[in-house]
């Protein structure tokens, strides 16, 4: 009985946020209007570009003025980047704004050309179900993951490497800012493409996508912080190792690492260095 009644209440909860959020939505639309294109190309873009300064923003402050300093104790790579170098940062933040909005706006009006016209836009101004929201967040987990990781490992091969990825890693000790810092192909054909390959595949409406793709982007500029807080994910170790060694941990879950063997634990990052010391202390003790 004080299960039933329970369920009954979430279930009414549920609804009644479902239609606050349906409101909203069609508030939005009658003051911006509901051109699809205009909510796709322009909305994604500008979406996305103050999703990633503001994040990116937070860290920035933090990486510049080496404050607050309690927070320091969380760097990945102590010494790395503390503080960081204003030359180098700002030539990163160039090639980052050139990215996110010249590169990003014309990926996505093909894109919108192309599929999403044909696939993403029945009843724009209905949001979809709570359950449809979910299905699509874990569908796209798993299609993102998958073409993100083999693009990934293609981008470090011999021949593609030296003329395209060896841009983004240019920072063996990342920060946030410069998550995208990366050659306009690599940009469209490793963190683009897979994104809204996999959205326009699912269907998912605009609110959806623009929700899902901001998610995205900050679990990103989070494993590119350089900082590993209580609270961050196992990602963030994950992905900082393999700008310090290049060719381990080409995914982001690490599930696909695991199957392909090119996994490694976070752990052995500090294992030369620890050898290093070791050797150090040897040849004083001589």
């Amino acid at each position: 009985m004080v299960a039933a009644t329970i369920l009954s209440s979430l279930a009414l909860r549920w609804r009644y946020a479902g239609e606050a959020l349906q409101a909203r939505w069609i508030a939005l639309l009658d003051v911006t209007g509901d051109d699809p294109m205009r909510l796709w190309v322009y909305g994604t873009t500008i979406i996305i570009f103050f999703v990633y300064w503001i994040y990116a923003a937070l860290f920035t402050i933090m990486d510049i003025t080496n404050r607050p300093k309690f927070l320091r104790k969380y760097k990945i790579q102590p010494g790395q980047n503390e503080p960081v170098d204003l030359g180098r940062l700002w030539k990163a933040v160039k090639v980052v704004a050139f990215n996110l909005t010249v590169v990003n706006f014309f990926t996505t009006w093909l894109l919108y050309e192309v599929s999403l016209r044909h696939n993403n836009i029945t009843d724009i101004r209905q949001l979809p179900s709570f359950g449809r929201i979910i299905r699509d967040f874990v569908i796209f987990v798993i299609m993102e993951e998958t073409m993100f990781y083999y693009v990934h490992r293609l981008m470090h091969h011999r021949s593609v490497y030296k003329y395209v990825h060896k841009k983004h890693h240019e920072w063996t000790a990342p920060v946030a800012a410069m998550t995208l810092y990366a050659h306009p192909i690599e940009h469209v054909v490793a963190n683009l493409l897979p994104v809204g390959i996999s959205v326009s595949l699912l269907g998912t409406h605009v609110v959806v996508a623009w929700g899902i793709i901001s998610l995205a982007v900050i679990n990103s500029m989070s494993d590119h912080t350089g900082y590993s807080f209580p609270w961050s994910g196992g990602s963030v170790r994950f992905h900082d190792y393999h700008h310090a060694k290049f060719n381990y941990n080409y995914g982001v879950t690490g599930w696909l690492d695991k199957l392909h063997g090119t996994y490694r634990a976070t752990h052995e990052q500090n294992k030369p260095q620890a050898k290093s010391k070791a050797s150090k202390s040897k040849r004083k003790t001589k």
